[in-house]
């Protein structure tokens, strides 16, 4: 005869099965869609990354539809400046700097044969190699101009279809904001009911976290990337729109991105000579560095909550397992793991430790009792 345990036991089993079923029939299906869920995810993210803005409005006391209605209004017309300027002047300068190609690849080259003829001098015995920039970089030029033209269809269409998607991704994301209770109840609506009231803090506290992270990050890259932009274009440097875009791109990227994009804007600057190199290096440096210490604590504050290590983790393994976006969003990402640890994992593995102990029977204690004196009998003298 089953006992009630095995019962239950059986019932977990046969419920894990048959949510890994749902779950892989959910995979096969959406990877049949997969321009739908693009767009669904991407007005998520964009639903996300408004709704501390519309928040910080409430706060304010501003009606909610109406920070949606200006949120959505700058948002738009943010997108309108980026097509109808942002883009053109970046296509301008790209098609300067493949213009300019063998002049600069004929700088780059001078200044590799000054420092391999100064190497040699300082250590003769060392084997140093001499690499031909100019004809190795003429030879990617050319591959790079067959691609081009022959892909020019692709590339349009291609524009076309992102456009398309990034548009519908806003309208749909409006109507995310617009009825937020019912998205969290349908969130609840996965959990049984004992568990729906946690399940509707952990939405709210992630979708506060993981909005805070992007909005906040899309706010202090944006400045950082304007800044270096306007800085080097005073000083006459010729791709600086190109550098600040990169920039505003790799300050997105924890711990590595700015990095790479010193090293684009050096190879980028060094056609202008020394003084510009290190000048375009100084700016993007002490900016980044200005970000860090000033616009992230007062824009982003303690958004995410994770620890040092565990964003560097968080950075490598997002990266090593799904290349560039990983890298922007494993932090928050590892932000929310800590909080489905925090509502869910953590009570029933303390929960399930304290059944463990409960069931076990408690050690029986030995009491010795004290050594008893030995009882002598006196017996009377007989007279």
């Amino acid at each position: 005869m089953q006992t009630a345990v095995d019962l239950a036991n059986r019932r977990r089993v046969w419920m894990t099965i048959a949510l890994l079923i749902i779950a892989g029939l959910a995979l096969w299906f959406a990877t049949r869609i997969p321009r739908t869920i693009a767009v669904f995810v991407i007005a998520a993210f964009i639903a996300s990354g408004v709704h501390p803005v519309i928040a910080w409005l409430e706060n304010h006391r501003v009606p909610r539809l109406w920070g949606i209605a200006l949120s959505y209004t700058v948002l738009i017309v943010t997108t309108i400046v980026v097509l109808v300027i942002i883009i053109p002047m970046t296509v301008d300068q790209v098609q300067v700097l493949l213009q300019n190609v063998p002049a600069y690849l004929y700088a780059t080259q001078s200044w590799l044969v000054t420092a391999q003829t100064a190497l040699r001098l300082h250590f003769p015995e060392a084997n140093i190699p001499v690499f031909n920039v100019q004809q190795i970089g003429a030879q990617r030029i050319t591959e790079l101009l067959t691609l081009t033209v022959t892909s020019l269809g692709t590339f349009a269409i291609n524009i076309a279809t992102g456009l398309f998607i990034a548009f519908s991704a806003i309208i749909l994301s409006f109507f995310f904001l617009v009825n937020p209770r019912g998205l969290a109840d349908g969130f609840a609506g996965f959990f049984p009911p004992s568990k729906r009231a946690t399940a509707r803090k952990l939405s709210t506290e992630g979708v506060g976290v993981f909005g805070g992270y992007i909005a906040g990050q899309v706010i202090v890259s944006a400045i950082t990337g304007i800044v270096i932009a306007a800085i080097t274009a005073a000083f006459g440097f010729k791709f600086a729109l190109l550098v600040g875009i990169i920039s505003a791109i790799g300050y997105a990227i924890p711990i590595i991105g700015m990095l790479i994009a010193q090293i684009i804007a050096l190879a980028l600057s060094a056609p202008q000579g020394a003084f510009m190199l290190i000048f375009v290096q100084v700016v993007m440096f002490s900016v980044a560095r200005i970000s860090d210490n000033v616009l992230v604590p007062k824009i982003m504050g303690g958004t995410v909550g994770v620890s040092p290590i565990t964003v560097m983790f968080a950075v490598f393994a997002g990266g090593e397992l799904f290349g560039l976006p990983g890298l922007i969003l494993g932090i928050p990402a590892a932000a929310i793991a800590k909080l489905v640890w925090k509502y869910f994992l953590g009570p029933w593995f303390h929960g399930q430790m304290d059944a463990v102990d409960q069931a076990q029977p408690e050690p029986l204690t030995v009491i010795e009792s004290p050594a008893t004196e030995p009882i002598v009998v006196v017996e009377p003298l007989s007279s």
